[in-house]
C-alpha cells in the first residue's frame, strides 16, 4: 500500500523547480555579465578544447584560436562623468568601436547586440559604463607579446638589482638565502607580423 505524500508547506513563490543540466550549462549566458552572442561560444570552446589536451583526448596543435577579440572598454569615470582615457588607450593597442552599421546584424560579425546593450546615436555599443571593442587577433597577439617581453625585462632588471645590492654590502648570503624572483609567465603566442590575407568571406 503506498502512503500518499501529504503537502505540509505551501508551494515556492514561483513554483517548483528541479536542478537540470541548465544548471551547470557554462553556454547560459547569465553566468557571464560580460557575454557576447557569438563571441562568448567561441571563447568556451577554446576553453574546453584545452581541457581536453590535459585530459588527454585532444592534441594541442588541435586548439582553435579565436580570430580577433572583443572587450568592454571602461569610458566614464566613477562619478558617472565620460571618460575616454582608458578608450584612447586600447585604440593606441589596437582596438576600435564596434558599431552597429559595420559589425551587427545577418552576415555581419555579430548576429545580434548583447543583452542589455544600447546603441548610441553614432551607432557605438554600450553596456553600463562600458563599451564594446574589437581588435583582430595577430594585434591581440602582438599586444601579449610585449606584455611579457616588458614582465620579463622587469624580472631581468629586478633580480640585477637584488645582486648589485648583495655585492654592495659585501655579504655572501647562504645558499639556502639567495634572493630569487618566482617567474610564471603565460601561454606562448604566436605573433605574425604579415598575415595571410583572408577573404572578405571569412
Amino acid at each position: 500500500m503506498k502512503v500518499p505524500i501529504v503537502i505540509t508547506a505551501p508551494p515556492p513563490e514561483f513554483g517548483e523547480l528541479h536542478a537540470s543540466a541548465e544548471f551547470t550549462d557554462p553556454d547560459i549566458m547569465d553566468h557571464d555579465h560580460t557575454y557576447v552572442p557569438g563571441f562568448s561560444e567561441l571563447r568556451l570552446a577554446r576553453d574546453r578544447a584545452i581541457v581536453e589536451v590535459m585530459q588527454g583526448k585532444r592534441r594541442p596543435a588541435d586548439v582553435p584560436t579565436l580570430p580577433y577579440n572583443l572587450r568592454w572598454v571602461r569610458n566614464q569615470s566613477r562619478d558617472g562623468k565620460p571618460d575616454s582615457r582608458k578608450v584612447i588607450r586600447a585604440g593606441n593597442r589596437g582596438y576600435q568601436a564596434v558599431t552597429k552599421q559595420e559589425h551587427i546584424g545577418e552576415g555581419k560579425l555579430l548576429k545580434e547586440l548583447p543583452p542589455g546593450a544600447k546603441v548610441e546615436a553614432d551607432g557605438t555599443i554600450l553596456q553600463g559604463d562600458t563599451i564594446l571593442m574589437i581588435a583582430p587577433a595577430d594585434r591581440v597577439a602582438r599586444n601579449e607579446l610585449q606584455k611579457q617581453e616588458k614582465t620579463r625585462s622587469a624580472a631581468r632588471r629586478t633580480e640585477a638589482g637584488f645582486a648589485a645590492a648583495v655585492a654592495e654590502t659585501g655579504g655572501r648570503p647562504m645558499r639556502s638565502a639567495s634572493p630569487y624572483i618566482n617567474k610564471e609567465l603565460g601561454q606562448p603566442v604566436r605573433a605574425e607580423l604579415n598575415p595571410k590575407s583572408k577573404s572578405k568571406s571569412e
